[in-house]
């Protein structure tokens, strides 16, 4: 009877079981009673929990338990993560002791335990000893997501962004290198380059990774288009580098060159394209790859320029083109006028390319204009028209 009397208080105190925070950035945890002497034989797990995309911060500032050998009497016990990170007793400067001192304490998670347990007494030879037991603050660190992708060697890491990882406080989003597009699952990127379009006047293209090897199975379309009036240059760079065979022509990758919707070629191999003058303000690179291949791909730089027009001249001695320039380019302008003339004509600005242009780029030249039935070029058709200045050209 006195030996269930004894046990009755001992089982009442190690009824302690887990308790749980309230999910904040911030809290404090401390032994029962603290600051008062913490009572004998009490165990209790305290959940540390912070909002997810944080991990959980320990620093003890208070510590006093009964020191023991391997703190096996009094001690508090850190886990997270499944793994242990220590266990404490005494205090700073005594014997026997493993206190923290001002240690942090880290997560990877957003979770931490702090398990405190007292023995059934606190006694030093024959002495009842008091201790205060312990006070300790936490809070919510910012987890760097991305660091933890690029640091980790599981084959599917906390964030697993495929291509880009970008972290922010209490979180991270993925993005995906340019021609590919982000999956509805926020994490995977698949290529995506069938309709490219670039209307820059100058600018790189490239295949996709350049120059690392391209992925298979691509569609690719690489559309330029400029100002009209202006001509496209095409330079290809080295290394170029496309899935060939030796006896049949760009079986497996090709890329296609299309100049105004003509195709000017088909290219594979080891050999770059040679300069390509377009003569148009717009060309379009197709480039296919199968299922397999390690070739490095390609890249060119495109630059674009004004057309030119060429000298305008005239037909006859009465058409007179003031202030004529030593050359012409599309959208400049120049004035044509005659020595003499009736009501019928008057002194004309025409531009490069304009209602001339056919002729101009046909002949270069300009008529003086006839009146009537009367024959071009006549003195007697053409009068003296009013000067009209030209626009700067830009």
């Amino acid at each position: 009877m006195w030996l269930l009397y004894l046990l009755l208080p001992v089982l009442f105190y190690r009824v302690g079981g887990a308790t749980p925070t309230p999910q904040k950035l911030y809290g404090e945890v401390m032994s029962p009673l603290f600051p008062k002497p913490y009572p004998n034989n009490f165990e209790r797990t305290t959940v540390i929990t912070v909002p997810t995309g944080y991990k959980v911060k320990l620093v003890f500032w208070q510590f006093d338990l009964e020191p023991s050998e391997g703190c096996l009497y009094d001690y508090v016990k850190i886990s997270a993560d499944k793994k242990t990170m220590g266990r404490f007793c005494g205090q700073l400067g005594s014997p026997l002791s493993n206190p923290p001192g001002r240690k942090e304490f880290m997560s990877q998670g957003n979770k931490m335990l702090l398990t405190f347990h007292s023995d059934f007494s606190n006694e030093e030879n024959g002495t009842i000893m008091f201790y205060k037991g312990f006070l300790a603050y936490y809070q919510a660190v910012d987890v760097d997501e991305c660091a933890l992708q690029l640091n980790s060697v599981e084959e599917d890491p906390p964030a697993g962004c495929q291509h880009l990882c970008h972290n922010y406080v209490g979180g991270y989003f993925c993005s995906c290198r340019p021609g590919y597009e982000l999956q509805p699952d926020g994490r995977s990127c698949q290529a995506e380059c069938s309709s490219e379009l670039f209307t820059e006047p100058s600018g790189y293209i490239s295949s996709l990774e350049y120059p690392r090897p391209y992925p298979p199975d691509l569609r690719c379309n690489y559309s330029i288009r400029v100002e009209r009036g202006h001509t496209l240059h095409l330079q290809f760079l080295e290394p170029f580098e496309i899935d060939d065979h030796q006896q049949i022509h760009c079986p497996y990758d090709q890329l296609q060159v299309y100049v105004s919707g003509r195709n000017i070629g088909e290219f594979c191999g080891k050999q770059r394209p040679e300069r390509i003058d377009a003569q148009s303000n717009s060309v379009d690179l197709l480039f296919f790859t199968d299922e397999s291949g390690d070739s490095r791909g390609w890249k060119l730089y495109y630059t674009s320029e004004v057309i030119k027009c060429p000298q305008p001249k005239t037909l006859d001695s009465f058409t007179i083109i003031q202030d004529l320039q030593p050359q012409y380019q599309y959208r400049d302008y120049f004035i044509a006028t005659c020595k003499k003339a009736t009501s019928l004509w008057r002194g004309t600005r025409h531009s490069c390319p304009s209602q001339l242009s056919a002729r101009m780029m046909a002949h270069g030249t300009v008529p003086c204009p006839g009146a009537g039935s009367r024959t071009a070029g006549s003195p007697e058709a053409c009068s003296t028209g009013p000067s009209i200045t030209p626009p700067e050209r830009g």
